[in-house]
């Protein structure tokens, strides 16, 4: 099992191949109650990740994982103190249940991914680009797999990290990597 942050959720619902990238992941995917808390809060601002989010849940591709009593101080030890130290609850419930399952997180913000790096040496932390360049959703998205990678980076602003900007680019194309404000400046100039 690896557990997901809200924005991972966002970035698979935005490719609009979520339910086949879930059903191609060797490793089931969850979403604590907390990040899905964040999700159906995101319904007042006319977001729809909640609703397919509840889609996800209903077809049995994912479940939720409940932050439990045993989570509650290291929560509370991610979510108070300096902002520099700080992390939103969903992000903060995500690493408190992955660690307590020693299971991976995954998480898109470089901050969190920083806090857990030092908190917490030996959680893997992934984000959603390292799960969609996996081989199993390469194939399972098959010729459609630039367009959900696409619909990602615009739809849902996925973050991408540094290592990973030039195998985006090449996978969505230079002509529409130029449009994904979510990629570094200079792979987007690299198209033009």
């Amino acid at each position: 099992m690896r557990i997901a942050d809200a924005s991972v959720w966002i970035n698979l619902i935005a490719t609009e191949r979520a339910h086949v990238i879930l059903r191609a992941t060797p490793v089931p995917l969850r979403i604590t109650d907390v990040a899905l808390a964040e999700l159906e809060r995101g319904r007042s601002k006319g977001r729809r990740a909640a609703d397919e989010m509840a889609a996800l849940l209903h077809m049995g591709l994912t479940e939720v994982v409940p932050l439990a009593a045993e989570d509650e101080a290291l929560f509370v030890s991610l979510v108070s103190g300096s902002a520099a130290e700080t992390l939103d609850d969903g992000e903060a419930a995500t690493l408190a249940c992955a660690h307590r399952l020693g299971v991976s997180a995954l998480i898109d913000e470089r901050k969190a991914t920083l806090i857990a790096a030092r908190r917490f040496g030996t959680l893997e932390v992934l984000s959603t680009v390292d799960l969609l360049l996996s081989p199993e959703v390469r194939d399972a998205c098959g010729p459609d797999f630039g367009d959900a990678l696409f619909g990602a980076l615009t739809g849902a602003r996925m973050r991408v990290p540094d290592h990973h900007a030039d195998e985006i680019v090449r996978v969505v194309g230079a002509e529409r990597a130029i449009s994904c404000r979510s990629l570094p400046a200079r792979v987007r100039r690299a198209g033009v």
